[in-house]
Protein backbone atom coordinates (compact mmCIF):
# COMPACT_ATOMS: atom_id res chain seq x y z
CA UNK A 1 0.00 0.00 0.00
CA UNK A 2 0.64 3.55 -0.78
CA UNK A 3 1.71 5.63 2.49
CA UNK A 4 -0.58 8.58 2.77
CA UNK A 5 0.25 11.81 4.87
CA UNK A 6 -2.81 12.59 6.94
CA UNK A 7 -5.32 14.95 5.08
CA UNK A 8 -4.45 18.59 5.07
CA UNK A 9 -6.50 21.76 5.38
CA UNK A 10 -4.08 25.25 4.24
CA UNK A 11 -4.59 28.30 2.14
CA UNK A 12 -4.05 29.19 -1.56
CA UNK A 13 -3.70 32.05 -3.31
CA UNK A 14 -3.21 33.11 -6.75
CA UNK A 15 -2.19 36.79 -8.14
CA UNK A 16 -3.82 36.28 -11.89
CA UNK A 17 -4.58 38.68 -14.83
CA UNK A 18 -8.20 39.14 -14.52
CA UNK A 19 -8.77 38.69 -11.03
CA UNK A 20 -6.98 37.88 -7.70
CA UNK A 21 -8.41 34.81 -5.24
CA UNK A 22 -7.90 32.47 -2.60
CA UNK A 23 -9.49 29.71 -1.09
CA UNK A 24 -9.62 27.65 1.84
CA UNK A 25 -8.64 23.92 0.81
CA UNK A 26 -9.30 20.38 2.54
CA UNK A 27 -7.47 17.53 0.77
CA UNK A 28 -7.74 14.06 0.47
CA UNK A 29 -7.16 12.50 -2.27
CA UNK A 30 -5.77 14.25 -5.43
CA UNK A 31 -9.07 13.63 -7.16
CA UNK A 32 -11.04 14.60 -3.66
CA UNK A 33 -10.48 18.30 -3.06
CA UNK A 34 -12.99 20.48 -1.09
CA UNK A 35 -12.96 24.28 -1.63
CA UNK A 36 -14.33 25.28 1.68
CA UNK A 37 -14.29 28.70 1.14
CA UNK A 38 -13.18 31.09 -2.05
CA UNK A 39 -12.96 34.54 -2.85
CA UNK A 40 -12.00 36.42 -5.64
CA UNK A 41 -11.38 40.12 -6.58
CA UNK A 42 -11.98 41.08 -10.63
CA UNK A 43 -8.58 43.84 -11.37
CA UNK A 44 -7.43 45.23 -14.80
CA UNK A 45 -3.44 44.16 -13.52
CA UNK A 46 -2.67 42.13 -16.48
CA UNK A 47 -4.03 44.43 -18.82
CA UNK A 48 -2.23 47.05 -17.12
CA UNK A 49 1.59 45.59 -17.34
CA UNK A 50 0.96 44.58 -21.11
CA UNK A 51 0.37 48.64 -21.80
CA UNK A 52 3.03 49.40 -19.44
CA UNK A 53 5.32 46.96 -18.98
CA UNK A 54 4.91 47.31 -14.64
CA UNK A 55 2.62 47.79 -12.42
CA UNK A 56 2.06 51.29 -10.76
CA UNK A 57 2.35 51.76 -6.88
CA UNK A 58 -1.59 52.53 -7.17
CA UNK A 59 -2.07 49.01 -8.36
CA UNK A 60 0.40 47.60 -5.97
CA UNK A 61 -1.09 49.38 -3.02
CA UNK A 62 -4.41 47.95 -4.26
CA UNK A 63 -3.11 44.46 -4.57
CA UNK A 64 -1.88 44.48 -1.11
CA UNK A 65 -5.44 45.60 0.31
CA UNK A 66 -6.62 42.71 -1.61
CA UNK A 67 -4.14 40.19 0.12
CA UNK A 68 -4.38 41.89 3.51
CA UNK A 69 -8.17 40.60 3.19
CA UNK A 70 -7.32 37.44 2.13
CA UNK A 71 -4.72 37.44 5.13
CA UNK A 72 -7.55 37.79 7.44
CA UNK A 73 -10.26 35.62 6.42
CA UNK A 74 -6.92 32.74 6.73
CA UNK A 75 -7.13 34.04 10.53
CA UNK A 76 -10.59 33.59 11.13
CA UNK A 77 -10.14 30.14 9.81
CA UNK A 78 -7.38 29.66 11.89
CA UNK A 79 -5.43 28.67 8.80
CA UNK A 80 -1.33 28.99 9.41
CA UNK A 81 -0.20 27.15 5.64
CA UNK A 82 -0.94 28.88 2.87
CA UNK A 83 0.80 28.81 -0.85
CA UNK A 84 0.86 31.79 -2.70
CA UNK A 85 1.16 32.17 -6.38
CA UNK A 86 1.62 34.50 -8.94
CA UNK A 87 1.35 33.82 -12.75
CA UNK A 88 1.60 36.10 -15.70
CA UNK A 89 0.95 39.28 -14.68
CA UNK A 90 3.98 39.29 -11.92
CA UNK A 91 6.19 37.24 -14.47
CA UNK A 92 5.98 39.82 -17.55
CA UNK A 93 6.27 42.97 -14.96
CA UNK A 94 9.51 44.65 -15.16
CA UNK A 95 9.21 45.63 -11.29
CA UNK A 96 8.35 42.65 -10.74
CA UNK A 97 11.12 42.07 -7.79
CA UNK A 98 9.87 45.22 -6.22
CA UNK A 99 6.15 43.95 -6.35
CA UNK A 100 7.47 40.63 -4.79
CA UNK A 101 9.40 42.57 -2.10
CA UNK A 102 6.15 44.95 -1.22
CA UNK A 103 4.30 42.19 -0.54
CA UNK A 104 6.03 40.35 1.15
CA UNK A 105 6.69 42.86 3.46
CA UNK A 106 2.95 44.39 3.52
CA UNK A 107 1.24 41.16 3.87
CA UNK A 108 3.42 38.62 4.45
CA UNK A 109 2.95 36.41 1.60
CA UNK A 110 6.12 35.11 -0.03
CA UNK A 111 4.77 34.49 -4.01
CA UNK A 112 6.30 32.02 -5.70
CA UNK A 113 6.38 33.22 -9.96
CA UNK A 114 4.92 30.10 -12.03
CA UNK A 115 6.70 30.60 -15.87
CA UNK A 116 4.04 29.34 -18.54
CA UNK A 117 4.69 25.88 -18.72
CA UNK A 118 4.99 25.54 -14.76
CA UNK A 119 1.64 27.23 -14.94
CA UNK A 120 0.35 24.50 -17.55
CA UNK A 121 1.69 21.80 -15.61
CA UNK A 122 -0.76 22.29 -12.40
CA UNK A 123 -3.92 22.22 -14.80
CA UNK A 124 -2.50 19.40 -16.35
CA UNK A 125 -1.50 17.82 -12.88
CA UNK A 126 -5.42 17.88 -11.61
CA UNK A 127 -6.50 17.04 -14.96
CA UNK A 128 -4.23 13.94 -15.14
CA UNK A 129 -5.87 13.11 -11.85
CA UNK A 130 -9.28 12.78 -13.21
CA UNK A 131 -8.86 11.60 -16.63
CA UNK A 132 -6.59 8.78 -15.93
CA UNK A 133 -9.90 7.22 -14.20
CA UNK A 134 -12.39 8.06 -17.49
CA UNK A 135 -12.00 4.96 -19.31
CA UNK A 136 -14.02 7.20 -21.70
CA UNK A 137 -11.17 8.79 -23.50
CA UNK A 138 -8.02 8.15 -21.66
CA UNK A 139 -6.99 5.56 -23.99
CA UNK A 140 -7.20 8.03 -27.31
CA UNK A 141 -5.40 10.57 -27.64
CA UNK A 142 -6.14 14.15 -26.08
CA UNK A 143 -5.15 17.15 -26.42
CA UNK A 144 -5.46 20.21 -23.41
CA UNK A 145 -5.70 23.76 -25.11
CA UNK A 146 -4.25 25.95 -22.15
CA UNK A 147 -5.24 29.59 -22.68
CA UNK A 148 -3.68 32.07 -20.15
CA UNK A 149 -3.11 36.09 -20.66
CA UNK A 150 0.26 36.05 -21.70
CA UNK A 151 0.66 32.58 -23.90
CA UNK A 152 -0.76 29.27 -24.66
CA UNK A 153 -0.06 25.56 -24.01
CA UNK A 154 -0.45 22.85 -26.08
CA UNK A 155 -0.02 18.85 -24.21
CA UNK A 156 -1.08 15.73 -25.85
CA UNK A 157 -1.72 12.90 -23.68
CA UNK A 158 -2.80 9.60 -24.66
CA UNK A 159 -2.76 6.35 -21.95
CA UNK A 160 -0.91 7.63 -19.39
CA UNK A 161 1.79 9.09 -21.31
CA UNK A 162 2.60 12.91 -22.52
CA UNK A 163 3.29 12.91 -26.37
CA UNK A 164 4.15 16.28 -26.50
CA UNK A 165 4.44 19.57 -25.13
CA UNK A 166 4.39 22.48 -27.27
CA UNK A 167 3.63 26.65 -25.74
CA UNK A 168 3.23 29.97 -27.73
CA UNK A 169 3.79 33.26 -26.95
CA UNK A 170 -0.09 33.84 -28.27
CA UNK A 171 -1.94 34.31 -25.10
CA UNK A 172 -5.46 36.31 -24.76
CA UNK A 173 -4.29 39.46 -23.61
CA UNK A 174 -0.53 39.31 -25.54
CA UNK A 175 -2.53 38.46 -29.10
CA UNK A 176 -5.07 42.12 -27.97
CA UNK A 177 -1.75 43.91 -27.73
CA UNK A 178 -0.74 42.97 -31.27
CA UNK A 179 -3.91 45.67 -32.76
CA UNK A 180 -4.69 49.16 -31.55
CA UNK A 181 -7.66 50.11 -30.07
CA UNK A 182 -8.34 51.03 -33.41
CA UNK A 183 -8.05 48.20 -35.41
CA UNK A 184 -9.70 46.13 -32.62
CA UNK A 185 -12.74 48.49 -32.95
CA UNK A 186 -12.92 47.75 -36.94
CA UNK A 187 -15.40 45.30 -38.32
CA UNK A 188 -12.59 43.02 -39.75
CA UNK A 189 -11.15 42.76 -36.54
CA UNK A 190 -12.18 39.11 -35.99
CA UNK A 191 -10.72 38.61 -39.83
CA UNK A 192 -7.81 40.22 -39.27
CA UNK A 193 -7.13 37.57 -35.90
CA UNK A 194 -7.81 34.44 -37.37
CA UNK A 195 -5.21 34.88 -40.33
CA UNK A 196 -2.95 36.26 -37.53
CA UNK A 197 -3.62 33.05 -35.39
CA UNK A 198 -3.29 31.18 -38.95
CA UNK A 199 0.25 32.46 -38.83
CA UNK A 200 1.67 32.64 -35.65
CA UNK A 201 0.11 29.01 -34.63
CA UNK A 202 1.28 26.66 -38.32
CA UNK A 203 4.37 26.16 -36.93
CA UNK A 204 2.73 23.59 -33.98
CA UNK A 205 0.16 21.51 -36.34
CA UNK A 206 2.72 19.06 -37.68
CA UNK A 207 3.38 18.15 -34.65
CA UNK A 208 -0.07 17.98 -33.30
CA UNK A 209 -1.56 16.50 -36.34
CA UNK A 210 0.54 13.45 -36.21
CA UNK A 211 -1.21 12.83 -32.67
CA UNK A 212 -3.97 12.28 -34.52
CA UNK A 213 -6.00 13.53 -31.85
CA UNK A 214 -9.56 12.22 -31.03
CA UNK A 215 -10.38 15.27 -28.18
CA UNK A 216 -10.02 18.39 -27.44
CA UNK A 217 -10.07 19.26 -23.46
CA UNK A 218 -10.16 22.72 -22.88
CA UNK A 219 -9.77 24.64 -19.31
CA UNK A 220 -10.19 28.43 -17.95
CA UNK A 221 -12.78 30.87 -17.94
CA UNK A 222 -13.71 31.18 -21.24
CA UNK A 223 -14.16 26.98 -21.72
CA UNK A 224 -16.60 27.45 -18.63
CA UNK A 225 -18.87 30.73 -20.04
CA UNK A 226 -18.81 28.39 -23.34
CA UNK A 227 -20.00 25.58 -21.53
CA UNK A 228 -22.71 27.40 -19.43
CA UNK A 229 -24.34 28.68 -22.63
CA UNK A 230 -24.10 25.55 -24.94
CA UNK A 231 -24.48 22.24 -22.07
CA UNK A 232 -27.38 21.95 -20.28
CA UNK A 233 -26.95 22.45 -16.21
CA UNK A 234 -27.74 18.79 -15.33
CA UNK A 235 -24.79 17.73 -17.42
CA UNK A 236 -22.45 15.75 -15.82
CA UNK A 237 -19.03 16.51 -16.03
CA UNK A 238 -16.72 16.46 -17.92
CA UNK A 239 -18.88 18.34 -20.08
CA UNK A 240 -18.85 17.45 -23.68
CA UNK A 241 -19.53 19.43 -27.05
CA UNK A 242 -19.72 18.49 -30.32
CA UNK A 243 -17.50 20.38 -33.04
CA UNK A 244 -19.99 20.63 -35.39
CA UNK A 245 -22.39 22.39 -32.41
CA UNK A 246 -19.65 24.71 -31.76
CA UNK A 247 -18.50 25.37 -35.16
CA UNK A 248 -22.67 26.02 -35.81
CA UNK A 249 -23.01 28.34 -33.01
CA UNK A 250 -19.57 30.32 -33.62
CA UNK A 251 -21.21 30.89 -37.12
CA UNK A 252 -24.18 32.02 -35.81
CA UNK A 253 -22.96 35.10 -33.85
CA UNK A 254 -21.03 35.87 -37.16
CA UNK A 255 -19.79 39.17 -37.61
CA UNK A 256 -18.14 38.55 -34.36
CA UNK A 257 -17.74 41.94 -31.91
CA UNK A 258 -17.42 42.49 -28.46
CA UNK A 259 -20.98 43.81 -28.25
CA UNK A 260 -22.26 40.84 -29.24
CA UNK A 261 -20.47 38.53 -26.51
CA UNK A 262 -21.77 40.81 -24.02
CA UNK A 263 -25.60 40.00 -24.83
CA UNK A 264 -24.49 36.37 -25.85
CA UNK A 265 -23.04 35.35 -22.31
CA UNK A 266 -24.22 37.72 -20.40
CA UNK A 267 -20.10 39.56 -19.58
CA UNK A 268 -18.62 42.71 -18.71
CA UNK A 269 -16.99 44.99 -22.03
CA UNK A 270 -13.61 43.66 -20.32
CA UNK A 271 -14.43 40.07 -19.97
CA UNK A 272 -16.06 40.00 -23.48
CA UNK A 273 -12.85 41.47 -24.87
CA UNK A 274 -10.90 38.78 -23.58
CA UNK A 275 -13.18 35.72 -24.51
CA UNK A 276 -13.01 37.13 -28.34
CA UNK A 277 -9.85 35.94 -29.08
CA UNK A 278 -9.90 32.42 -27.20
CA UNK A 279 -13.25 31.82 -29.17
CA UNK A 280 -11.14 32.22 -32.18
CA UNK A 281 -7.91 30.51 -31.20
CA UNK A 282 -10.56 27.55 -30.20
CA UNK A 283 -12.16 27.71 -34.02
CA UNK A 284 -8.47 27.52 -35.23
CA UNK A 285 -7.72 24.66 -33.70
CA UNK A 286 -10.86 22.44 -33.93
CA UNK A 287 -10.50 23.31 -37.87
CA UNK A 288 -7.31 22.48 -38.37
CA UNK A 289 -6.46 19.29 -36.27
CA UNK A 290 -10.28 17.76 -36.84
CA UNK A 291 -11.03 16.42 -33.78
CA UNK A 292 -13.85 14.34 -33.03
CA UNK A 293 -14.85 15.74 -28.82
CA UNK A 294 -14.15 18.79 -27.22
CA UNK A 295 -14.42 18.20 -23.17
CA UNK A 296 -14.53 21.01 -20.73
CA UNK A 297 -13.08 20.77 -17.56
CA UNK A 298 -14.54 22.65 -14.83
CA UNK A 299 -11.29 23.03 -12.71
CA UNK A 300 -9.93 26.98 -12.25
CA UNK A 301 -6.21 27.43 -12.03
CA UNK A 302 -6.66 27.75 -8.10
CA UNK A 303 -8.03 24.44 -7.33
CA UNK A 304 -5.50 22.89 -10.04
CA UNK A 305 -3.06 24.42 -7.68
CA UNK A 306 -4.36 23.09 -4.37
CA UNK A 307 -4.35 19.95 -5.84
CA UNK A 308 -0.78 19.67 -6.64
CA UNK A 309 0.22 21.65 -3.41
CA UNK A 310 -1.99 18.90 -1.51
CA UNK A 311 -0.31 15.61 -3.43
CA UNK A 312 3.06 17.93 -2.90
CA UNK A 313 2.14 17.15 1.08
CA UNK A 314 0.10 14.24 1.55
CA UNK A 315 0.84 11.89 -2.06
CA UNK A 316 4.64 10.88 -2.72
CA UNK A 317 3.16 8.10 -5.20
CA UNK A 318 0.75 11.03 -7.13
CA UNK A 319 3.90 13.00 -7.43
CA UNK A 320 6.21 9.90 -8.66
CA UNK A 321 3.41 9.19 -11.24
CA UNK A 322 3.89 12.71 -12.92
CA UNK A 323 7.95 12.22 -12.39
CA UNK A 324 7.50 9.29 -14.68
CA UNK A 325 4.93 11.33 -17.32
CA UNK A 326 7.96 13.74 -17.31
CA UNK A 327 11.19 11.32 -18.13
CA UNK A 328 8.34 10.37 -21.28
CA UNK A 329 8.18 14.44 -22.18
CA UNK A 330 12.17 14.02 -22.28
CA UNK A 331 12.25 11.35 -24.16
CA UNK A 332 9.51 12.67 -26.98
CA UNK A 333 11.93 15.36 -27.36
CA UNK A 334 14.98 12.94 -27.94
CA UNK A 335 13.14 11.27 -29.97
CA UNK A 336 12.07 14.70 -31.97
CA UNK A 337 15.78 15.42 -31.77
CA UNK A 338 16.93 11.75 -33.74
CA UNK A 339 18.85 10.41 -30.25
CA UNK A 340 19.74 6.99 -30.22
CA UNK A 341 17.08 6.16 -27.35
CA UNK A 342 18.54 3.07 -26.49
CA UNK A 343 22.04 4.64 -25.50
CA UNK A 344 20.15 7.18 -23.57
CA UNK A 345 17.98 4.66 -21.87
CA UNK A 346 21.01 2.28 -20.83
CA UNK A 347 22.92 5.52 -19.39
CA UNK A 348 19.96 6.59 -17.68
CA UNK A 349 19.57 3.37 -15.96
CA UNK A 350 23.34 3.26 -14.97
CA UNK A 351 23.14 6.87 -13.43
CA UNK A 352 20.10 5.79 -11.21
CA UNK A 353 22.28 3.15 -10.40
CA UNK A 354 24.98 4.48 -9.35
CA UNK A 355 23.22 7.41 -7.55
CA UNK A 356 21.31 5.23 -5.33
CA UNK A 357 24.43 3.57 -4.42
CA UNK A 358 25.57 6.78 -3.25
CA UNK A 359 22.19 7.89 -1.84
CA UNK A 360 24.42 8.04 1.89
CA UNK A 361 26.97 10.37 0.75
CA UNK A 362 25.78 12.95 -2.37
CA UNK A 363 23.82 14.93 -0.15
CA UNK A 364 21.41 15.31 -3.26
CA UNK A 365 17.08 14.90 -2.59
CA UNK A 366 15.22 12.66 -5.26
CA UNK A 367 13.97 15.78 -7.06
CA UNK A 368 17.71 16.16 -7.84
CA UNK A 369 17.90 12.21 -8.77
CA UNK A 370 14.90 12.70 -11.50
CA UNK A 371 17.22 16.08 -13.28
CA UNK A 372 19.82 13.61 -13.67
CA UNK A 373 17.51 11.24 -15.29
CA UNK A 374 16.30 13.86 -17.52
CA UNK A 375 20.06 14.61 -18.44
CA UNK A 376 20.94 10.99 -19.26
CA UNK A 377 17.85 10.95 -21.89
CA UNK A 378 19.21 14.49 -23.75
CA UNK A 379 22.69 14.73 -22.97
CA UNK A 380 22.64 13.87 -27.35
CA UNK A 381 20.11 16.27 -28.60
CA UNK A 382 22.80 18.63 -30.07
CA UNK A 383 24.01 16.00 -32.32
CA UNK A 384 20.97 16.44 -34.23
CA UNK A 385 21.86 19.87 -35.29
CA UNK A 386 25.67 19.60 -35.42
CA UNK A 387 28.24 17.20 -34.46
CA UNK A 388 30.96 19.69 -34.26
CA UNK A 389 30.73 21.33 -30.95
CA UNK A 390 27.70 19.11 -30.23
CA UNK A 391 27.20 19.92 -26.17
CA UNK A 392 26.78 23.57 -27.53
CA UNK A 393 23.65 22.58 -29.24
CA UNK A 394 22.62 19.95 -26.70
CA UNK A 395 22.40 23.00 -24.24
CA UNK A 396 20.75 25.62 -26.22
CA UNK A 397 18.15 23.04 -27.12
CA UNK A 398 17.48 21.95 -23.73
CA UNK A 399 17.14 25.48 -22.51
CA UNK A 400 15.04 26.27 -25.84
CA UNK A 401 12.74 23.00 -25.12
CA UNK A 402 9.62 22.95 -23.06
CA UNK A 403 9.17 20.97 -20.32
CA UNK A 404 6.33 21.37 -18.08
CA UNK A 405 6.68 21.13 -14.18
CA UNK A 406 10.36 21.88 -14.56
CA UNK A 407 11.11 25.08 -13.47
CA UNK A 408 13.80 27.73 -15.51
CA UNK A 409 16.16 26.58 -12.53
CA UNK A 410 15.64 23.29 -12.76
CA UNK A 411 16.32 23.26 -16.59
CA UNK A 412 19.76 24.90 -16.50
CA UNK A 413 21.03 22.73 -14.13
CA UNK A 414 19.80 19.67 -16.65
CA UNK A 415 21.32 21.86 -19.73
CA UNK A 416 24.72 22.48 -17.43
CA UNK A 417 24.79 18.63 -16.81
CA UNK A 418 24.10 18.12 -20.30
CA UNK A 419 27.07 20.63 -21.52
CA UNK A 420 29.49 19.41 -19.21
CA UNK A 421 28.95 15.46 -19.54
CA UNK A 422 30.64 16.07 -23.28
CA UNK A 423 32.99 19.18 -22.28
CA UNK A 424 35.72 19.79 -20.08
CA UNK A 425 35.16 19.93 -16.00
CA UNK A 426 32.91 22.38 -14.72
CA UNK A 427 34.96 25.69 -13.93
CA UNK A 428 34.38 29.23 -12.80
CA UNK A 429 36.26 31.01 -15.84
CA UNK A 430 33.61 28.83 -17.89
CA UNK A 431 30.63 31.36 -19.27
CA UNK A 432 27.80 29.08 -18.65
CA UNK A 433 29.27 27.81 -15.44
CA UNK A 434 29.05 31.99 -14.35
CA UNK A 435 25.17 31.91 -15.26
CA UNK A 436 24.38 28.86 -12.28
CA UNK A 437 24.16 30.09 -8.81
CA UNK A 438 25.93 28.73 -6.07
CA UNK A 439 23.52 26.04 -5.39
CA UNK A 440 22.79 25.12 -8.99
CA UNK A 441 26.59 24.46 -9.23
CA UNK A 442 26.99 22.29 -6.49
CA UNK A 443 23.98 20.02 -8.05
CA UNK A 444 25.58 20.22 -11.39
CA UNK A 445 28.99 19.01 -10.11
CA UNK A 446 27.83 16.20 -8.40
CA UNK A 447 25.13 15.28 -11.39
CA UNK A 448 27.80 15.74 -14.10
CA UNK A 449 30.61 13.42 -12.11
CA UNK A 450 27.68 10.76 -12.03
CA UNK A 451 26.42 11.18 -15.57
CA UNK A 452 30.17 11.18 -17.03
CA UNK A 453 30.57 7.57 -15.46
CA UNK A 454 27.36 6.43 -16.52
CA UNK A 455 28.37 7.72 -20.23
CA UNK A 456 31.52 6.10 -19.51
CA UNK A 457 29.64 2.53 -19.26
CA UNK A 458 28.08 2.15 -22.97
CA UNK A 459 30.99 4.10 -24.91
CA UNK A 460 30.58 3.64 -28.03
CA UNK A 461 26.98 2.85 -28.00
CA UNK A 462 27.32 -0.88 -28.47
CA UNK A 463 25.30 -2.31 -24.95
CA UNK A 464 28.76 -4.25 -24.37
CA UNK A 465 27.77 -4.75 -20.62
CA UNK A 466 25.74 -4.75 -17.84
CA UNK A 467 25.65 -3.56 -13.90
CA UNK A 468 25.10 -6.31 -11.55
CA UNK A 469 25.99 -4.44 -8.48
CA UNK A 470 26.76 -0.81 -7.64
CA UNK A 471 27.92 -0.40 -3.92
CA UNK A 472 30.08 1.34 -1.32
CA UNK A 473 33.40 -0.06 0.23
CA UNK A 474 35.29 2.25 2.46
CA UNK A 475 36.32 5.32 0.12
CA UNK A 476 35.40 3.65 -3.73
CA UNK A 477 32.38 3.08 -5.73
CA UNK A 478 32.75 -0.81 -7.08
CA UNK A 479 30.95 -1.33 -10.18
CA UNK A 480 30.55 -5.42 -10.61
CA UNK A 481 29.88 -5.90 -14.13
CA UNK A 482 29.34 -8.58 -16.61
CA UNK A 483 30.48 -8.77 -20.43
CA UNK A 484 31.24 -10.74 -22.70
CA UNK A 485 33.09 -8.32 -25.39
CA UNK A 486 36.16 -6.30 -25.36
CA UNK A 487 35.59 -3.54 -23.16
CA UNK A 488 38.73 -1.54 -23.88
CA UNK A 489 37.41 1.53 -24.80
CA UNK A 490 34.56 1.99 -22.06
CA UNK A 491 37.62 1.19 -19.69
CA UNK A 492 39.86 3.86 -21.12
CA UNK A 493 36.81 6.21 -21.14
CA UNK A 494 35.35 5.45 -17.42
CA UNK A 495 39.37 6.20 -16.20
CA UNK A 496 39.13 9.54 -17.46
CA UNK A 497 35.66 10.22 -16.22
CA UNK A 498 36.64 8.91 -12.51
CA UNK A 499 39.07 11.95 -12.42
CA UNK A 500 35.69 14.25 -11.65
CA UNK A 501 34.12 11.80 -10.12
CA UNK A 502 37.27 11.27 -7.15
CA UNK A 503 37.06 15.46 -7.53
CA UNK A 504 33.48 15.62 -6.16
CA UNK A 505 32.93 12.69 -3.72
CA UNK A 506 36.18 11.88 -2.63
CA UNK A 507 36.15 8.48 -3.55
CA UNK A 508 37.62 6.22 -6.34
CA UNK A 509 35.65 4.30 -8.94
CA UNK A 510 36.40 0.99 -9.74
CA UNK A 511 34.86 -1.22 -12.27
CA UNK A 512 34.95 -5.00 -11.11
CA UNK A 513 34.12 -8.13 -13.62
CA UNK A 514 31.29 -10.21 -11.74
Amino acid sequence: MNAMKPSPTFGVVHIGSIRTSAAIVSWRTPTDVEIIESVQKETTFGEEVLHAHRLSFASIHALCTILQGFRQLFADYGIETVYPIATTVVREAENSLGILDLLRLRTGFSFHVAGLTEETYYKFFALHQRLKRDETIGKRPLLLLDVTSGGLAFTGWKSGRILFQRNAASGRLSILEHFTKKERSDVMFPSAMRDYLHAALSPLWPTISRAKIHTLVLTGFESRVLAHRLIPADANEPHAIAPETFRTFLEGLAPLTVKKLMRTFSLSERLASILLPTLLLYDETIRTIQIDSIRVMDTPFLQSYATYAGALLCSPHAMREQDILLLDLARSVAMRYGCNLAHDERVETFAVRIFEALQSIHGLSERHGMLLRMSAILHETGKFINLRNYALHTWQTVLGSDFFGITDAEKEIIASNCYYCAKENPDHRDTHYQLLTREQKIVVDKCCAILRLADALDQGHRDKLTIKNARLAREALILTYRSEDDIALIRWTFDRASVLFREIFGITPILQRA
